[in-house]
């Protein structure tokens, strides 16, 4: 007996020192960034196989005690590619450098108001731009700017190339014909204001272009891109619904960057840049070599009837005189042709603990542009602050104020010939329009001389816009399995426009005036309000398998308008001040109204593997007839990630996501719709008021967007190869148009009413893939390819021309199942009805387009990208051509290529319209093209060399160059295929008539973080 308790004995301690080797080890390390070597607080780390793990402190450290046999741990953080790494017998210390992903399966994105999901897990195509991606190769000057070629789905088209922007961004199609098309932002929580203020320059005392041609830059412009941590783009109804009748057309959201837990961190950046044309037009001089069939000579054709020695005469002499003393000038490369300057400067202060985080930072742009007295300027301050109050409160404030500048001078449309574009078309070089002792010659071509619009004019504007965000959770239950929280959020955008447009007296277009001398002062005050108070319900069922979150809340938005302009005609001598005009003109514009939501959702998550949504939203409008009456936004979605099923054994498959997801949003009227705005009368000496004949709509409701999305998601590889398919169909309902009435009623029209539907099809696609991923070397590389096709599917009125155009050179026309963005024009022909009807020819939107992007990190020190995109398909109304043809300044006008049958006639001559075989195909012209958006190289010095230089007070140094708009390649025969001469309307946009010219930029970098 004692002989087996002597056994026993020796088993049980045997036993105990064979589990005693077993036991658990503490593993620790430090995590760090690949980029810049800096520690990563908040990174998950997990041993393989288990359920132990922790989290990295302010410093990057972590201790986590391991399970016996753990051989791998595994290392996760937003942003940033998961990692794993071996456990190593001899050792307990493992440091982990982490690489920053593009686009990462545990990244959030939206999925409420007030609640987010992980990418892997979403059922909408949400595109999310990174700050790296944004601005982290080049420095574009403008936000607008940084996201062109970069969206799958959208159409980004710049109107004009004069600095400050001036971009027009239509998500997923038109999705309005009157309305805007343009997208919702959203910076923070606060909706912001992305008008274009009207300044006046296209006004009767300026170039009388009309009041939608001033060529304004959009406010989305006041926006420094280097504030920017990300973007996400909720580019249909079945994503935007959460938005309810702002949504249509899409929205952005905006998150600026905030301050992180651990070392106090300062940023400092300085770019140096130069700019140019990416193209310039050219221009053929005059000479007296026959050209003609008869012998006919240019000076015939421009300045004569055509017949031989119809020539004026006084034109031959001047040519004559002007070359012989050596003075033809390039007047386009004169104004256009100069190099500009850009500065970006910015400092940035971040830090924290476990309780308050910060961010601060500063930035200063100044451009200059390729035309003297034009450029762009902003200067820019923020402060963002989180918070924990308490361990049930927490709140976030973000300040941010923006001083924006922009100098624009005169291009585009022109009724005065003033404008730059035309006057140059119609100068030639012989003209000698170079100012002599301070004196501007006038011309005697156009109705001023270029040179003297160039240099003593104004069209100036300046912004004072501020900014204020502010978010608050308030925690009412925190246990392991439910949370329930109060999150609430505000903020308020103040936008303050002043412009100032200015023609002296003696200007050669103002000396044929009554009232020569003119000046305009405008100011354009927004501001804008938003409140929202939402109950989130985080909750969990079958034992932690099923998390619910259910929320309810409520919405109310606030704008309020204040634009006024006073104008001064008839200035005395070298005075800018209206009130020294003896006609004084004035305006006050005042609008205000309102918006309530209240919102409802259910989302479920069963262990990642089926995700859904159902919601409602409820809102009302002032701006609608019946402003008490709720219309309704649901939307519902369902994502299923079949690799995390247990039948799922495909490892080099690591997902496989099918989704599907409907939505509606909403559209409401324009400010002015709704009612009939009386005119001002004298009747007797009276002041008295007129009924217009335009009158208002007072039953009128909101336009709706419904739309059906669908898509797949396709990992391999461990994700190294990512594939996202998505196809959606958005149906808008009742699209508002003026609606033309009987004579016999009195008036001429409703401002707006519903007169059809109109449906966008199209197919998304985007692959992502990491062809080489070692040590000492990186590739990523994605190509993103998307096409929309519009159609109106019900039209209630006959075919209608809409938007602005010059109907000769084409038009944009509502015809029942063609879209309302393509282009009609001559001949008319008879339909089947014997109705004469306009020659349908291509559309303004593109057949497709495709983006190209590659990152090459080489020896952990070296970054070299390129962004390639192109557009294809689309055609512009091109009237540049034909003014430039006029003004026998073509470079090919003296040319004989018998065009439309003119045998003998010279080109220039044979495009014009007047010629009767010449037709809208002249005009509308494809503007397809290839663009080398971005390309940069960059060189990060190594640590280990900072660490000897500067004793680790410098932690990063990173220098390097870039360029933007580098090379185009494009048969389009105006200044640049992105051109819109009307801003940013629905439809008619993509007219180019004299644009400024785009730009090209070359940058030099550097960047140091202390």
């Amino acid at each position: 007996m004692k002989q087996i308790y002597s056994l026993l004995l020796v088993w049980i301690v045997v036993s105990g020192l064979g589990k005693a080797w077993a036991q658990d080890r503490t593993l620790s390390g430090k995590i760090t960034s690949s980029s810049d070597g800096t520690p990563l607080p908040g990174v998950n780390v997990v041993a393989k196989g288990s359920s132990k793990g922790s989290v990295s402190d302010v410093n990057g450290n972590y201790s986590l005690l391991a399970p016996a046999g753990t051989k791998t741990l595994v290392f996760s953080y937003i942003g940033f590619l998961t990692q794993e790494a071996p456990v190593s017998a001899s050792s307990n210390v493992i440091n982990v450098t982490m690489t920053e992903a593009s686009q990462s399966l545990d990244e959030v994105i939206v999925s409420g108001l007030a609640t987010s999901v992980k990418r892997s897990n979403a059922a909408n195509a949400v595109t999310r731009i990174s700050s790296d991606e944004l601005v982290g190769k080049t420095r574009p000057v403008t936000l607008d700017a940084a996201m062109s070629g970069k969206i799958v789905g959208a159409n980004i088209v710049q109107n004009s190339g004069a600095p400050g922007g001036g971009i027009s961004v239509k998500l997923r199609g038109v999705s309005s014909i009157n309305g805007s098309s343009e997208p919702l932002y959203v910076i923070d929580g606060v909706f912001v204001n992305n008008s274009q203020f009207a300044t006046g320059a296209g006004s009767g005392s300026f170039s009388g272009a009309g009041a939608n041609q001033d060529q304004a830059p959009n406010r989305i412009s006041d926006i420094n891109p280097a504030d920017i941590e990300s973007m996400e783009i909720l580019k249909g109804p079945s994503a935007a619904a959460i938005y309810g009748t702002r949504a249509n057309a899409g929205v952005i959201i905006i998150t600026t960057k905030k301050g992180k837990a651990g070392k106090t961190k300062v940023s400092f950046g300085q770019d140096v840049g130069f700019s140019s044309a990416t193209k310039l037009l050219g221009y053929e001089g005059f000479s007296l070599d026959p050209i003609g069939p008869e012998g006919q000579t240019k000076f015939d054709y421009v300045f004569g009837n055509g017949t031989v020695g119809s020539g004026s005469k006084t034109e031959i002499d001047l040519w004559q005189k002007a070359t012989a003393e050596g003075k033809l000038y390039d007047y386009e490369k004169y104004i256009y042709g100069n190099t500009g300057k850009i500065t970006n400067t910015r400092l940035s202060v971040s830090g924290g603990n476990d309780k308050t985080k910060f961010y601060m930072a500063a930035g200063l742009n100044d451009e200059t542009g390729i035309q003297k007295g034009t450029g762009f300027q902003r200067k820019s301050i923020r402060l963002n602050v989180d918070h924990k109050l308490a361990k049930w409160v927490d709140f976030s404030i973000g300040s941010s104020y923006m001083q924006t500048g922009a100098q624009r001078s005169f291009s585009g449309n022109d009724n005065r010939g003033v404008s730059i574009g035309y006057t140059l078309a119609y100068t030639p070089d012989y003209a000698q329009l170079m100012p002599v002792n301070g004196v501007y010659p006038q011309s005697r071509y156009t109705g001023d001389s270029p040179v003297a619009i160039a240099e003593r004019t104004i069209n100036d504007e300046m912004t004072n816009r501020f900014i204020q965000s502010f978010t608050s959770n308030i925690y009412f239950l925190q246990k392991p399995n439910s949370t329930l929280k109060l999150a609430l959020q505000g903020g308020l955008d103040y936008v303050n426009t002043e412009a100032e447009v200015y023609f002296p007296e003696d200007l050669q277009s103002q000396l044929t005036r009554a009232t020569p001398g003119a000046s305009r002062y405008s100011k354009n005050r927004s501001f804008n309000t938003n409140l929202q108070a939402f109950l989130i319900y985080n909750w969990q069922l079958l034992g932690g398998k099923l998390d619910l979150t259910s929320q309810v809340g409520t919405v109310r938005l606030s704008t309020d308008n204040d634009f006024s302009w006073i104008q001064g005609d008839g200035l005395l001598p070298k005075q800018k001040n209206p009130n020294t005009g003896s006609v004084r003109t004035f305006s006050e514009t005042w609008q205000a109204w309102q918006d309530v939501g209240l919102i409802a959702q259910q989302e479920a998550n069963y262990q990642d593997k089926i995700i859904g949504t159902l919601g409602i939203r409820f809102d009302k409008s002032s701006l609608n007839g019946d402003n008490a009456k709720w219309y309704g936004f649901p939307r519902a979605s369902l994502a299923v990630n079949l690799t995390k099923f247990g039948f799922w054994s495909y490892d080099p498959i690591s997902q496989f996501k099918l989704r599907g997801a409907f939505g509606r949003t909403g559209g409401v009227p324009a400010y002015g719709n709704l009612f009939t705005s009386l005119g001002t009368t004298i009747i007797d000496g009276q002041l008295g008021s007129v009924t217009p004949t335009s009158v208002g709509n007072p039953t009128i409701e909101p336009e709706t967007a419904q739309e059906m999305e669908w898509g797949v998601d396709l990992g391999l590889f461990k994700n190294r190869v990512s594939l996202e398919a998505t196809y959606y169909d958005k149906k808008i309902f009742n699209l508002l148009n003026p609606y033309t009435l009987s004579s016999g009623t009195g008036v001429t029209q409703f401002n707006a009413y519903p007169v059809g539907d109109l449906q966008n099809r199209g197919v998304e696609l985007g692959l992502n893939v990491t062809p080489v991923e070692m040590s000492n070397f990186t590739w990523t590389s994605s190509v993103q390819y998307w096409f929309n096709r519009s159609k109106i599917t019900r039209l209630e009125i006959p075919n209608t021309t809409v938007g602005s155009g010059f109907s000769i050179y084409g038009r944009n026309q509502l015809r029942l199942g063609e879209s309302p963005t393509r282009w009609y024009g001559s001949p008319n022909v008879p339909d089947a009805q014997g109705v004469a009807q306009a020659t349908r020819y291509e559309d303004a939107q593109p057949k497709y387009q495709v983006s190209f992007s590659n990152q090459f990190k080489i020896f952990q020190s070296f970054d070299f990208g390129f962004l390639l995109h192109t557009s294809q398909g689309n055609h512009n109304s091109n009237l540049t051509t034909k003014q430039k043809d006029t003004g026998g300044t073509t470079k090919d006008w003296s040319k004989v290529d018998n065009l439309y049958g003119n045998v003998g006639l010279p080109n220039g001559r044979a495009r014009l319209p007047a010629n009767p075989n010449v037709t809208a195909r002249e005009f509308i012209q494809d503007a397809s093209y290839v663009r080398l958006r971005e390309v940069s190289l960059y060189y990060t010095v190594p640590r280990t060399i900072l660490g000897k230089a500067f004793a680790n007070v410098v932690s990063n140094i990173r220098i390097g160059t870039s360029a933007q708009n580098l090379l185009t390649f494009t048969k389009y025969e105006g200044y640049d295929p992105e051109a819109s001469n009307f801003g940013n309307q629905s439809v008619g946009a993509s007219v180019d008539n004299a644009a400024f010219p785009n730009s090209k930029r070359i940058f030099f970098h550097i960047a140091v973080d202390f």
